[in-house]
């Protein structure tokens, strides 16, 4: 998965939830509002060792930190 694409799939995720990447980073196999609902979901989809990502709650408190 590019870089653009990663950030698009987080860009779209819902707000303050988890992002469950596979362990490769080549998709997006799961989504949840909690970490441990996303490692569930990812577990269920196959996805032993996935990579999650928190999603902030407003990316624009992010936008104007940098």
């Amino acid at each position: 998965m590019r870089p653009e694409e990663r950030l698009e799939a987080l860009l779209n995720a819902p707000a303050n939830g988890w992002v469950a990447f596979s362990g490769d980073e080549s998709r997006v196999v799961a989504y949840g509002t909690t970490y441990e609902e996303a490692v569930s979901k990812a577990e269920y989809a196959g996805e032993m060792d996935p990579l999650l990502v928190k999603v902030p709650a407003n990316w624009t408190e992010l936008v104007l930190a940098l």
